[in-house]
């Protein structure tokens, strides 16, 4: 997160893109029905959000100040009555169907606020948030939809990602307590739900969601975004969750991808395309998942997501990243098409771009929050009783009040390359609480050391009075397995990684005139035969499939990705983190002597 802010264009955004420097929250548009009008508004929404939570979390002293201007100028442009948003008055609150991005560019604003308020504590930013979203509580009801009630196929991409408005909403609640945000966000979901179907986008609408056999269509970004949104109904929500789940999970790769170029549509295989947005807010999503459900499978889900998909579709010192990418990736070419390409004539969304602003400036600023949000669900507090829940394991430090009492825990680290973690837990007055550690679904045995536990659950379990400062190890037995894809290929595992065989590649710079030193670029295999060559058939009746761990280096370098401390090697065949292979194949070919199926995901 660091070298992203100091090295990457997650620092400087606002500087190398138009679209990102653009402020529509200070200079307003005047109509509502313009065209996707709204982009550049979810453009510098989510990088001012990543950013702010960049800042922070990274303790980086001087983004950290910087973002605290950025916020405090997006608190200046509220309205008298409470406004925060992209139109000036006449054109505000469009209602009945019409393609605006009035909820959806609200709702970046509003998270920046609320996100800000729950680093720094500044009261300013909370109350600018809730006088925002109260005046926006009043537009809108039974008697006036927000969304439309005619069955339509024109593109309605910001209206529909206005349910995501339920984000704010939520947030709102869970920080001051208020009632009425949560109602509201229940009343949302209902009205999106009493739109005819079809309707672009509905993947998750509660008529589509009861036919099991109807395929997931829509914008995977929509898609995966709108998984959050069916938490708003409570325990009420667990069946129409799963019936979402069981969809998603088909189009999902062995990285923790779901596939969508950007729309969502074919199988889930190696060589099909997902969208940097689409991963960032599926890991939004899963961490809300976690939290309500109580689930550890969505841990796995996130650190499969975040270590293997998310890293291997970016440069590891954060200059650039791929629009679109896919588990294997023997080129990086500017001139591959997608389905959007097809319809459009634009092509440029498999290019690595510090921007991408000749396609859409999207997945570069929405980047920018998917480590906050990882590092953000990593621990979570028990609701009914004084308790921590790790979700999702890495090096961090977590200070927070249980009670009367301070609590720091420290997780010591090099996972995802390490099989340990070390915890260092430090109570400044003895306090009872339990301690709920995630026992990986792919670990053969957890191990821990120090404290006395059980498993339950799907969880290790400590539950004890802590006194001063109190040590324990957890260590993880990871084989090496196989997980299949769509047509009988197979993605090498083990831990939280998958392991692919590297392609040397080189660079081909296009150049940026405007910024000469952030240059987007296309990456070629530096030999056409290493991407004809054979693979080794392998045999999956073998332990860990036949492969050797070999470690090398300091699991927890501060450049991992680039050295790659750890691979995996068989007679032929060395193979390594998806995340530290620009170009790769991710998928194997595989036999087994007996009939047992292989490990599903």
């Amino acid at each position: 997160m660091m070298r992203d802010l100091e090295q990457g264009f997650a620092g400087c955004l606002d500087h190398l893109s138009p679209h990102v420097a653009r402020d529509l929250f200070a200079g307003r548009l005047g109509d509502a029905a313009t065209h996707a009008g709204w982009w550049d508004a979810e453009s510098r929404g989510n990088w001012l959000w990543g950013y702010t939570m960049l800042g922070h979390l990274g303790a980086v002293a001087a983004h950290r100040e910087r973002a605290d201007e950025l916020v405090a100028a997006l608190r200046s442009t509220q309205d008298r009555d409470g406004y925060i948003g992209i139109y000036e008055p006449a054109a505000r609150y469009p209602a009945g169907g019409l393609e605006n991005g009035e909820l959806w560019a609200q709702s970046r604003a509003l998270m920046t606020l609320i996100g800000h308020f729950e680093l720094t504590g500044d009261a300013r930013s909370l109350g600018a948030a809730r006088r925002a979203a109260d005046v926006t509580l009043q537009q809108y009801g039974e008697l006036r939809p927000h969304f439309g009630r005619s069955s339509t196929l024109e593109d309605r991409t910001g209206l529909t990602h206005g349910l995501c408005y339920v984000d704010a909403l939520e947030a709102l609640h869970e920080n001051t307590g208020d009632g009425r945000y949560l109602d509201f966000a229940r009343w949302l979901l209902r009205d999106f739900d009493a739109w005819e179907v079809p309707f672009p986008n509905d993947d998750l609408a509660a008529a589509n969601l009861a036919h099991a056999e109807r395929p997931l269509r829509g914008h995977a970004v929509h898609t995966v975004e709108h998984l959050r949104a069916l938490l708003a109904e409570g325990p009420a929500s667990s069946e129409r969750i799963r019936a979402a789940l069981r969809k998603i999970r088909l189009s999902t790769t062995p990285s923790g991808a779901v596939v969508g170029d950007e729309s969502l549509h074919g199988l889930a295989g190696p060589a099909a395309g997902y969208e940097y947005c689409t991963l960032v807010e599926l890991l939004f999503s899963l961490g809300r998942l976690a939290q309500r459900t109580a689930d550890p499978c969505f841990g796995d889900w996130m650190e499969r997501l975040a270590f293997n998909a998310a890293q291997g579709a970016r440069r590891a010192d954060g200059r650039a990243l791929s629009y679109l990418c896919s588990d294997t990736r023997i080129d990086a070419l500017a001139s591959r098409p997608d389905s959007y390409s097809l319809l459009t004539g634009r092509h440029g969304r498999y290019k690595l771009s510090p921007t991408h602003d000749d396609v859409a400036c999207c997945c570069n600023p929405n980047s920018t929050r998917l480590l906050p949000h990882y590092l953000g669900a990593m621990w979570l507090a028990r609701a009914d009783a004084p308790g921590l829940v790790a979700l999702a394991y890495g090096p961090s430090e977590l200070c927070t009040r249980l009670g009367d009492g301070t609590v720091v825990v420290r997780q010591q680290t090099g996972y995802p390359f390490e099989d340990r973690v070390r915890f260092s837990v430090d109570v400044a007055t003895p306090l009872s609480m339990s301690l709920h550690l995630r026992r990986p679904r792919w670990a053969r045995a957890a191990c821990l050391t120090g404290v006395a536990s059980e498993e339950r659950d799907g969880w290790v379990v400590v539950d004890r009075e802590w006194r001063g400062r109190t040590e324990f190890e957890l260590r993880f037995d990871f084989p090496v397995g196989a997980e299949s894809y769509p047509e009988g290929e197979v993605a090498v595992v083990r831990g939280p990684l998958q392991f692919v065989e590297p392609i040397p590649h080189e660079a081909r710079v296009m150049g940026n005139p405007g910024h000469p030193t952030w240059c987007d670029e296309e990456w070629l295999p530096a030999d056409a035969r290493d991407v004809a060559a054979a693979l080794p058939l392998l045999d999956l009746d073998r332990a860990d499939l036949g492969f050797t761990v070999e470690r090398r280096g300091d699991c927890a370098d501060d450049d991992p990705w680039t050295t790659a401390p750890i691979r995996l090697r068989a007679p032929g065949l060395a193979i390594v983190p998806m995340g530290s292979a620009p170009l790769r194949r991710a998928a194997f070919l595989a036999a087994r002597r007996t009939r047992a199926p292989i490990s599903a995901r």
